[in-house]
């Protein structure tokens, strides 16, 4: 695969990526969910039913933006810090599957190698940023935003049954 056919698939076709990866019952509504999350200008809110695959949605999107936009900073956000552990361990999955690195080899021509794997950041040596500042943080809604900066911010599961 070409660099050319690798970024247009991650780009055009990011369901199936999914797919790839063993998320089998994404469909063409989720791939433009995921696009829209990706390349997307505007503010957006995604509301749907329960069990249709928001959250895997937003953990491809998370990894393809540190793959094919690797000098953004992206913010996730849950209700708890505890709550964003989950897709910040999914995303990091993704980014480690053999799939990912087949892309990252293809498109940058070295190896996926994450520098930073915690429970709440993520970063790659696909970044040259100065700042220091993880390509993908995880916080809770109670964290403190005090003198950080990002480029994106996702949301997801803000408000639980007990709000």
């Amino acid at each position: 695969m070409t660099r050319d056919e690798a970024v247009t698939f991650l780009i055009e076709q990011p369901y199936k990526l999914g797919h790839l990866i063993g998320f089998t019952k994404l469909t063409e509504l989720h791939n433009a969910w995921i696009i829209d999350m990706v390349r997307g200008r505007e503010d957006n809110t995604l509301q749907a039913h329960r069990s249709s695959y928001k959250t895997t949605c937003v953990s491809i999107a998370l990894s393809l933006i540190v793959v094919l936009l690797p000098n953004l900073r992206t913010l996730f956000m849950r209700k708890t810090d505890s709550d964003i552990k989950e897709v910040i361990r999914q995303v990091r999955k993704i980014l480690e599957s053999p799939q990912m690195r087949y892309f990252v080899q293809a498109i940058y021509g070295v190896q996926l190698q994450l520098t930073t794997a915690t429970a709440n950041e993520l970063s790659t040596n696909l970044s040259n940023d100065p700042r220091g500042t993880a390509q993908l943080t995880g916080l809770g809604t109670g964290g403190s935003l005090t003198g950080k900066h990002y480029d994106r911010i996702f949301t997801d599961d803000i408000v639980n049954v007990q709000d």
